[in-house]
Formats: structure tokens, C-alpha cells, sequence
């Protein structure tokens, strides 16, 4: 019985020896005399990289580096244990070599090579714009918005990887939306919602299958106040929008019509959802009523000036709206 339990304990600390060996063999910087490491770990295009040098086994301090990259040497001496470097173009590899000569283990190579992905960020939100506007519609409150995303993703043979094969991981003020994440889905949207912070910060990150590349990017869609514009509609030119009216307007001809542009406002450009309420001094003007039109006669030969007023509301997000005024002289 006796020689029993102690063939049982020595077999047990046998293999309790045997699985510490194991486990020790898996920590990094043992098995392997010098490492390097790469911060950040998946760079981004033309920024700054940095290469450090770090063992368990060795003083780095009293070794000597040499750091070198396409052949060339970017910096050696003595403790020199991590340089910077540029990440390079997106897809482009870029490969970094060290080979360190120590005082007690002799010459070690180690080598870290990435090739920089990025992604960009594209908006537009449900707001309108007039023909021929050069610009695009921001945010209004109450706006909604989509967001694509286009990343720049290489295989290692430099081919670039389709958008609708990566993951992407959707955040709206620091929140996950889950729905919204998940492979291939390259794009969100959402609501202005955020009235105290002044916008809403939307990030994805984006990786490929096994997590080997992994970027990021964040922005912010602010909120404006829509702004209606007022152009002439010309019968022989059609509605002039080179050039807005300003607060007055001297009518030389006997009659002219006005058209009002409301820019950011969520609508078509039919106006849907809108209420659009015309006044001459002070008084409503029924017959234009939801008109983005209105028509304007001389009163005769005597002179005088009105003033034209357009109030823009629309029906169902009450934080969007405008008012607008020009006054004509006769």
C-alpha cells in the first residue's frame, strides 16, 4: 500500500512538472530571446510608427542594434531598443528588421512587417438642396442620416479586399448598435438625437475574417438651422439660382415671381411634410398658401415698398423651420 501512494506522488509531481514546462514554454519573451513589438498595432496610412525592442533573456541596454528597412539602416548603437518610422501607403508592406548583438547570447534577428489599412467616411442626410447646388444638404435637427463606409484593405499579395467582405462594428455616441454591425454592412443610419452635445459621434471599425486587420474611424454630424433663400423665377430664363435676392429688391418690371429655396429642411423637391405660409406687411396670403411661389405686381405708378415674409415649418419635426423676408420697391 505504501509503495502504492508513493509511485502516485511521484507520478503526480512528474506531470505537474511536465505542464509547468508546457506553460512556461507559451509566455511570450521566453521561448523567443528578443521581441518586438509595433504601436499602434494595426497602423494607419502615413503615420507614425514605433518599433521597440524588449527581452527577458538579455540586458538590451549593453547590446548593439541595428534597425533596418528595404535594406537600409534606419538607426544602430548601442541600446538603441526602438525607433520610428513612417507606416508607409495604404496596401503597401512595410518590413522592419533588428538584429541585436548581445554581450551573452550573441546575435539575434527579429523582423515585424504591416501593411496600413484605413477607411473612410462619407455622410449625407435626408435635407434638400435646390438643382445645380454645388454642395451638399447638412443636418438639420431631427434629420436623418446615412453614413457608408469605404475601407482600404489589402491581401498580402497587395490585391484589395472587397468592402462587402469585411466586419463592421457601428457606434452612435459610444453605443453599439447591433443591428446594424456584422459582415458586409457598410453603412448606417440613424437620427439627429443629440440635442445637449451638439452632435452625434458615429464610429466603425472594420476587420477582415481572422481579425489580422483591424481600422477604425470616427466623426461628428452637427446640427444646423435650415435657411431659406429666395430666387427669381424669370419667364424667359427660368428661376435665376446664380444669384440669391438680398433684403431688397427694386422691381423694375411690372410683375415678378419669387421662388423660395428652404436648404437642410427635410423634404423633396415637392416641399412634402411642409407648411409654407406667405404674408404681404403683416397680412396672410391665402391663395399661396404651401406654394414655394409667389407673384408680385406693381400697384400702379406711385412708389412704395412691401415687405414679403415666408414662414417654413415642417409638420412632423417641429425643431425644423425658418423664416425668411425681402422687401420690394416700387
Amino acid at each position: 500500500m505504501f509503495r502504492f501512494i508513493k509511485s502516485s506522488i511521484l507520478f503526480f509531481v512528474f506531470s505537474l512538472s511536465l505542464f509547468s514546462f508546457a506553460y512556461a514554454q507559451s509566455i511570450p519573451g521566453i521561448t523567443e530571446p528578443v521581441i518586438i513589438k509595433v504601436s499602434p498595432q494595426f497602423p494607419k496610412p502615413n503615420t507614425t510608427v514605433t518599433i521597440s525592442a524588449q527581452s527577458f533573456s538579455t540586458d538590451l541596454n549593453r547590446a548593439n542594434l541595428v534597425w533596418t528597412s528595404g535594406g537600409k539602416v534606419i538607426k544602430q548603437g548601442t541600446g538603441v531598443t526602438s525607433i520610428t518610422i513612417s507606416s508607409g501607403k495604404a496596401g503597401v508592406l512595410t518590413s522592419v528588421d533588428v538584429s541585436v548583438t548581445t554581450t551573452d547570447i550573441g546575435t539575434i534577428s527579429q523582423s515585424a512587417s504591416w501593411r496600413p489599412a484605413d477607411v473612410t467616411l462619407v455622410w449625407k442626410t435626408d435635407g434638400y438642396t435646390p438643382p445645380f447646388y454645388m454642395g451638399k444638404a447638412l443636418e438639420s435637427y431631427g434629420s436623418s442620416f446615412r453614413v457608408t463606409a469605404i475601407p482600404e484593405f489589402f491581401t498580402s499579395s497587395g490585391n484589395r479586399i472587397d468592402p462587402k467582405t469585411l466586419v463592421y462594428t457601428w457606434k452612435k455616441n459610444g453605443t453599439i448598435d447591433p443591428n446594424q454591425s456584422g459582415y458586409g454592412k457598410d453603412s448606417f443610419t440613424g437620427t439627429q438625437s443629440s440635442y445637449v452635445r451638439g452632435g452625434d459621434d458615429i464610429n466603425v471599425e472594420v476587420s477582415n475574417n481572422d481579425a489580422s486587420i483591424i481600422t477604425g474611424k470616427t466623426i461628428t454630424i452637427s446640427p444646423g438651422i435650415p435657411e431659406i433663400l429666395f430666387y427669381e423665377d424669370n419667364p424667359l430664363y427660368g428661376v435665376i439660382y446664380e444669384k440669391a435676392l438680398g433684403n431688397t429688391l427694386n422691381l423694375e418690371s411690372e410683375e415678378i415671381t419669387i421662388k423660395a429655396e428652404p436648404f437642410h429642411i427635410s423634404t423633396n423637391d415637392i416641399f412634402a411634410g411642409l407648411d409654407l405660409d406667405w404674408s404681404i406687411n403683416n397680412s396672410s396670403v391665402p391663395s399661396f398658401k404651401d406654394k414655394n411661389k409667389i407673384t408680385l405686381r406693381k400697384a400702379g405708378e406711385e412708389g412704395g415698398e412691401s415687405t414679403i415674409d415666408l414662414s417654413i415649418q415642417h409638420q412632423t419635426k417641429i425643431l425644423q423651420g425658418g423664416r425668411a423676408s425681402i422687401t420690394i420697391i416700387q
